[in-house]
């Protein structure tokens, strides 16, 4: 890019500007923003959670791994999967790993030459299902894939196609992207669990199938919401919740055009309550690192949600939202200190006490993944600290580079055990001083 020291160094007449940070001319809104210098407030780390184990190395496939999806095994195992990036003649893998020792390796075979935005599941029986973005070259006939172990993620069943042809009209071409994968109790009382697969088709904003036999047969792709990008839980009651962010590119690093939106489902996924707003009408909502989150409380009737808010000042918060009206009305509550960015926030509820766990990035002191702790109806909420034992090579909003920690990571509670899960992706300084995105985990026991 062209450097410059004002706008008028730069092609205004074809949209460019002069971007104050990095002193070059680019279209607004596109470069990556830089976080600014903050100290780490509140305890230097969360004393409630064990040693970080890493899950990927130099020796995992791939240049570097990122955007872990993860599910505890019905023996307390947590098991991972994960993008690893190679380049892009030699296309994306997918690897798996299993917090306590076992080897990183790659997860599933395919005849797609690329394999993005791995999302895992487990049923009641203790089968894992996985559901992926499948292309080749450069998002060409693109699937969405989904894939069953019976073995806590060891080996997986030859990938079957999910989506609906239907949903693209050029098969050929860009259409799908984001796949989710929820499993969870039948509405209205009906026995078994149902499998609800999501995924973005061309102009159809997210599409969701479900199925009552195990991914057998699939029902007729319904649209939840407009935005694709998202997260979605299944309640006790069997009712199906779906978050997601109503935006796009053009609103990368935030905009007050770009909203988060929620619905429900109490018919199996055959048709969906009117979207309802969860962020304020006020806020700016970055696009980039600010994939919502979204828990549920069944015993008490709370909902969480979970989302960035910030602009290019590079000054974000973690906004909390709580309802026990079915979305009619919402509490937000702001995590955040004037200075640092805090995204790509995720939530767990530990069933027994009903406290909210909370898990996200921020930039202060160099860079961490912090845990805070709220109680039920965020009638408190307190920052314990960094999550991570090893230190951050750096933060960045960098994407489709070897810093890239992606858009969501995982944050998982065992309530049988009495255990929070957590597994992200970490920048480290490896040999040489390179900077290299990774996998980590660790644990920390519930009262």
């Amino acid at each position: 890019m062209k450097s410059c020291t004002s706008d008028a160094d730069c092609r205004a007449s074809e949209g460019y500007t002069c971007d104050p940070v990095w002193h070059a001319c680019a279209l607004p809104n596109f470069a990556a923003i830089v976080p600014k210098q903050c100290p780490a407030s509140g305890p230097a780390r969360d004393a409630s959670f064990g040693a970080s184990e890493q899950l990927s190395d130099v020796s995992s496939p791939g240049v570097y791994q990122f955007e872990p999806s993860a599910v505890v095994g019905d023996d307390g195992s947590t098991t991972a999967m994960f993008i690893t990036r190679g380049s892009i003649f030699d296309g994306n893998a997918l690897g798996v790993a299993q917090a306590g020792g076992a080897n990183t390796r790659v997860a599933v075979k395919s005849a797609k030459q690329s394999h993005f935005d791995p999302w895992l599941a487990r049923d009641a029986k203790g089968t894992l299902y996985a559901v992926w973005y499948g292309f080749d070259g450069r998002d060409q006939n693109g699937e969405i894939a989904l894939s069953k172990s019976t073995d806590r993620g060891a080996t997986w069943s030859e990938p079957v196609a999910v989506h609906d042809p239907a949903d693209c009209a050029e098969p050929e071409g860009e259409c799908l992207d984001k796949p989710m994968i929820a499993i969870g109790p039948m509405p209205r009382g009906v026995r078994g669990e149902a499998i609800y697969v999501m995924y973005a088709a061309e102009g159809g904003g997210l599409r969701v199938r479900g199925s009552h036999d195990g991914g057998a047969t699939w029902g007729k792709p319904v649209t939840a919401l407009a935005g694709i990008y998202g997260n979605a839980a299944v309640g006790a009651d069997g009712r199906l919740h779906v978050v997601t962010l109503n935006g796009g590119p053009m609103g990368a690093f935030g905009s007050a055009q770009q909203t988060v939106e929620y619905t429900v489902s109490a018919d199996g996924g055959a048709s969906f309550a009117k979207a309802t707003r969860v962020s304020a009408p006020d806020e700016m909502i970055p696009f980039f690192f600010s994939n919502p989150s979204i828990a549920i409380d069944s015993r008490r009737g709370w909902l969480y949600v979970a989302y960035a808010r910030g602009g290019r000042d590079a000054v974000w918060d973690v906004v909390l939202a709580a309802t026990r009206d079915g979305g009619k009305t919402w509490l937000r509550k702001p995590l955040g200190d004037g200075c640092a960015l805090h995204m790509v926030p995720n939530l767990a509820v530990d069933p027994s006490t009903g406290i909210l766990h909370v898990a996200y990035y921020d930039s202060a002191g160099g860079g961490r993944y912090t845990h805070a702790a709220c109680a039920v109806g965020l009638a408190k909420c307190t920052v314990g600290g960094a999550i991570n034992d090893k230190p951050f090579g750096a933060v960045s909003t960098e994407r489709h580079g070897s810093k890239w920690i992606g858009e969501y990571e995982s944050l998982v509670v065992d309530d049988k055990r009495h255990v929070l899960h957590a597994v992200w992706t970490q920048p480290v300084a490896e040999a040489g001083g390179k900077v290299i995105a990774r996998i980590f985990s660790a644990t920390a026991k519930l009262r």
